[in-house]
């Protein structure tokens, strides 16, 4: 299957790029910058309003925001990509985005800097899908979601899961601060001929809409479908798998996980991302 995967490079210079805002910041610790661009073009949208199209590099006001990119030829068949981001103060939030005819098509990254002091120097990997393989520099060190100390320089990290495309980007870490990357896999052309099969699982969802509240909606997921595990952790033995829709009873919830009821009489874990709870 490693022959089917295509590993896609981008550059991303986090250290030239850092230094280069905290020289055009200094003293204005309340702005960020924001890079963006894309294939194809599109039309970027800030909480709504309209900044500009990419290629787009410009400065904002720190904080929280939701992000859209509108391809801008009216004849593609590219999709709309949105997201939640953070632009952090003083640091440069860097967007990649290569916009296919749906969320499963629409691959790219998202970059950006946590400042985390006292000189160290960490790297955090997320990924759509989740438990995606990481390498850096040619070695293995996980899965998706990971968050390791990693020494000052150039780096390739590189992110892998069947059936989809992998791509590799190549960052320069800096002291004191942690380079947050985050991927978005493309299904890979024969997967979007052979849809993956859903295993059928004894969910509480034929009679949804009269469960109980709080209960929790799984949300659409790259793959079809969405993995339960035996504990909340992505290491943890996959014991079913739920479609989206599917609502199921809420249990209890931590770091990111939910715990629910997906069968009579059988527990499990779910990821948050990519469910809702319904109160």
């Amino acid at each position: 299957m490693s022959r089917k995967t295509v590993l896609v490079i981008v550059l991303f210079l986090a250290a030239i790029a850092y230094i280069l805002y905290k020289l055009i910041f200094a003293g204005k610790s309340s702005v960020a910058g924001l890079k963006v661009v894309s294939t194809p073009v599109a039309g970027i949208y800030l909480d709504e309003k309209f900044i500009g199209k990419t290629p787009l590099d410009s400065r904002h006001p720190a904080g929280s925001f939701v992000i859209k990119l509108v391809p801008d030829d009216s004849q593609s068949s590219a999709s709309v990509w949105q997201d939640k981001i953070t632009l952090n103060p003083s640091t440069l939030t860097y967007i990649k985005k290569e916009l296919g005819q749906s969320e499963l098509t629409t691959s790219g990254e998202v970059i950006t800097l946590d400042k985390i002091g006292d000189d160290e120097i960490e790297i955090s990997v997320s990924s759509t899908p989740d438990a995606a393989s990481v390498s850096i520099d040619g070695l293995e060190k996980g899965a998706t979601p990971i968050n390791i100390p990693i020494s000052e320089g150039e780096h390739d990290i590189t992110v892998t899961s069947t059936g989809f495309i992998g791509r590799t980007v190549r960052v320069k870490a800096v002291p004191d601060y942690r380079l947050n990357v985050d991927f978005q896999l493309s299904l890979s052309g024969e997967q979007l001929e052979t849809p993956t099969p859903t295993p059928e699982t004894d969910t509480q969802t034929g009679e949804g809409d009269q469960l109980s509240k709080p209960y929790v909606l799984v949300n659409e997921t790259p793959t079809g479908f969405l993995r339960v595990r035996f504990d909340a952790s992505i290491s943890a033995t996959e014991v079913g798998q739920l479609k989206p829709g599917d609502k199921v009873p809420y249990l209890d919830e931590k770091s990111g996980w939910i715990k629910i009821i997906y069968a009579e009489g059988k527990e499990g874990w779910i990821s948050g991302r990519y469910a809702d709870k319904v109160e």
